[in-house]
């Protein structure tokens, strides 16, 4: 993970500048957008030459890429830990989410402004790519339980639950409805249903 996720870790002089230049793009991309946003200033305010910021990013492109999946990780460590030890996991996530957006003004601008390869890069990260994996294996779980009936295909169930979710946030933070819970509450509990019941305790600990 870059930038803030683990800031304990030991870094090298290379990766100080990288997590300095990474950091600078997810400030200025943030505030500034895409188009509005020159490699000099990323550069400059990473206290760089735009050469020395070339040397670990190609392009103004790699920077953003860099940025929003940094700061997607950055999202995802504030968020995963808690939602997985709820008693809601998916409420928790998707509350986490849109909340933490308001936090994160780079992530915000792609959910509300980007393009749709800027789409892809949130639906790829793991917090929605990993988050359809353990989807996948609770299901399967929960059809040897007999939770979930055995003709229901737990993958194709799993990326239904995640284009929801993704779906759900999307127009949360578009139409800007962050002050209203029960729109994701009500979501949740189509989910619930659909999945046979809420999270037990065995599965909040896997």
């Amino acid at each position: 993970m870059d930038v803030a996720t683990n800031p304990r870790r030991t870094l090298t002089k290379g990766q100080r500048t990288r997590d300095r230049l990474l950091r600078a793009a997810i400030a200025r991309f943030g505030s500034e957008g895409f188009r509005a946003t020159s490699v000099s200033q990323l550069s400059r305010d990473a206290g760089l030459t735009p050469a020395a910021a070339y040397a670990y990013f190609e392009d103004k492109d790699a920077f953003w890429i860099a940025a929003v999946n940094a700061d997607l990780d950055s999202i995802e460590a504030d968020i995963r830990v808690r939602a997985f030890a709820s008693d809601s996991p998916l409420l928790e996530l998707m509350a986490g989410l849109v909340n933490g957006l308001q936090q994160h003004p780079l992530t915000r601008r792609v959910m509300v402004e980007g393009t749709p390869s800027d789409l892809q890069l949130i639906l790829q990260h793991s917090l929605f790519a990993g988050t359809t994996q353990i989807l996948v294996e609770r299901l399967h779980a929960r059809q040897e339980s007999g939770l979930v009936r055995y003709d229901v295909d737990p993958a194709v169930m799993a990326i239904g639950i995640e284009t929801v979710m993704f779906s759900l946030v999307l127009s949360t933070v578009r139409a800007q409805l962050e002050d209203d819970p029960e729109r994701i509450a009500a979501v949740v509990a189509i989910l619930r249903s659909a999945v046979g019941g809420p999270a037990t305790a065995e599965e909040r600990r896997l």
